[in-house]
């Protein structure tokens, strides 16, 4: 049987952005329509996929699939929904509605829900409890309700999940709503199929362990028009080379927003990023949380997102992401990464980066709230742009401001890489502290290394080092102290002004520097 209907196709806005809520907004609708199998709601979607060869396009309608294990596509196929909309569109949901609910003094409960024990390796914000372990996210119709530890705990809200017990405990009366608990682990996964192409879908409350997507990417995949939210880990992860998720969003899900694993030339554009780890069960400032980590040689590039508001760091690249032997071979460029509460960006552990072009304002500003003002000691953190042991890593064109710190490298002890070739140029810094004051709003280069801790390496500042700033302009505040504010990092000092700067740190040649009233 088959299917034929026009898409609507999304677009993120990227203009600057005053207020904190950011929505995704479709355009007019073109003429595409989708002609295949067609797999009405309630129809089972793998049952067909089995049934058919590879290279073959399933048409979903709008409406509700609830999958119980992940799809598993064939090579060649495309998966065709109505669009990522939740309330017009097609919704892929690994969630389970939980039904016979009895109260129990303040509290209601529901048994049999649970899976049997398990475990997983996610770094968790709070190591006492590891919630972020635990995958099955409850829902009151369409707000998460907040993990708590223990049942004393619960509150309004809340759920506490008791795996002794297999029982689900809430405050709320669950009655007139509709509750329901994560289960499936993935709506799709790679199974070996290449080229598939998946577009117009929404996928939502998936119990994806930590470090997994909800959707995974394989060779030659091409994900469009599609929105991830609420998933328990990843939005996303890219698993192949050649592979794309554009015009899309991911948001709300419990770790990051996305991830690619080792991905030769990826492409993620034309996206939002938003508010993932925002229950801030896992790690918030460091391991992965956040908006989009990209790891393990993988190259490509993050164009034209808008990335904010998520709990971690907005865009990084670690694990020896790029690659070596090819300039510019991993790119985050002209993009908005903003309000995100640790770095805006950050390159660790990676090679021939490019990072230009982007707005990257507010980052690193309160780390959950136990940010406060930073004593110029040790390694800053919470910058816009962070580049940390890294190789051959370009900053340039970029608009920050207001960051907790702003355009800084790091060279740190014990790291596979050094901080190397680093240039910085042609950047607008403004030099304002965070919002709330916090933050020292420093632009330079800081290193841990120590001559009597090995193994030492002491080039961070020298020509074999050869990290430089290059014509970038300054914006410091009056009220700071103007030219004479302690706002850059070198060679172990943390507060050199504007003339020493130029001077005896011998940075910044071309560069200008003006005093904001």
């Amino acid at each position: 049987m088959f299917a034929s209907r026009s898409l609507l196709r999304w677009t993120v806005p990227l203009a600057m952005l005053a207020a904190a809520t950011v929505t995704a907004t479709p355009t007019a609708a073109v003429a595409e329509t989708c002609v295949g199998v067609n797999v009405p709601v309630g129809g089972n979607i793998q049952a067909a996929i089995d049934a058919r060869p590879a290279g073959t396009t399933y048409c979903l309608a709008a409406g509700l699939y609830r999958l119980t294990a992940p799809l598993r596509l064939k090579t060649g196929d495309t998966l065709w929904g109505a669009g990522p909309s939740p309330t017009s569109g097609t919704m892929l949901t690994g969630a389970r509605v939980l039904t016979g609910w009895t109260a129990s003094g303040a509290n209601w409960y529901v048994a049999g829900a649970l899976p049997a024990a398990y475990a997983d390796g996610g770094k968790c914000e709070v190591l006492t409890t590891n919630l972020c372990q635990k995958r099955e996210d409850v829902f009151r119709n369409s707000t998460q309700l907040l993990r708590v530890a223990t049942l004393a705990e619960l509150g309004p809200g809340k759920f506490f999940a008791d795996y002794a017990a297999n029982c689900v405990y809430v405050r709320d009366n669950p009655a007139a709503v509709t509750m329901q608990i994560g289960r499936t682990a993935q709506a799709i996964a790679v199974a070996g199929a290449s080229n598939v192409v998946v577009r117009g879908l929404g996928v939502r409350y998936f119990a994806s362990p930590s470090q997994v997507g909800a959707i995974e990417l394989g060779q030659g995949w091409r994900v469009f028009s599609v929105e991830t939210s609420y998933n328990h880990a990843l939005g996303f992860r890219f698993l192949g080379n050649n592979a794309s998720f554009t015009a899309g969003r991911t948001s709300y899900n419990g770790q990051l927003g996305g991830g690619v694993n080792g991905g030769r030339n990826f492409t993620i554009a034309n996206v939002e990023v938003d508010h993932n780890n925002a229950q801030a069960l896992y790690w918030v400032s460091d391991w992965e949380s956040g908006g989009i980590k990209v790891t393990n040689g993988a190259t490509g590039v993050v164009d034209q997102a808008l990335v904010h508001d998520n709990f971690g760091i907005g865009l990084w690249a670690d694990g020896q992401a790029g690659d070596p032997a090819v300039a510019n071979s991993l790119r985050f460029t002209n993009s908005q990464i903003l309000r995100n509460s640790a770095d805006g960006v950050r390159f660790e552990i990676s090679y021939n980066g490019k990072i230009s072009g982007n707005t990257v304002n507010d980052n690193g500003c309160d780390l959950l709230g136990r940010r406060g003002p930073q004593n110029p000691a040790g390694l800053p953190d919470g910058a816009g742009i962070d580049v940390n042991s890294s190789i051959s890593v370009t900053v340039s064109d970029n608009t920050v401001s207001r960051n907790h710190n702003a355009i800084g490298g790091q060279e740190r002890r014990g790291r596979e890489l050094h901080l190397q070739h680093l240039r910085v140029v042609n950047n607008t810094i403004d030099s304002t502290k965070c919002a709330n004051g916090f933050g020292l709003a420093l632009t330079g280069v800081v290193s841990d290394q120590k001559p009597d801790k090995p193994p030492y390496w002491g080039h961070a500042f020298d020509a074999t080092g050869d990290n430089k700033f290059i014509g970038n302009d300054y914006k410091i505040p009056a009220a700071d102290g103007g030219l004479n504010a302690p706002r850059y990092a070198w060679a172990g000092r943390y507060w050199d002004k504007w003339s020493t700067w130029i001077g005896a740190d011998a940075q910044d040649a071309g560069g200008t520097a003006v005093v904001l009233p």
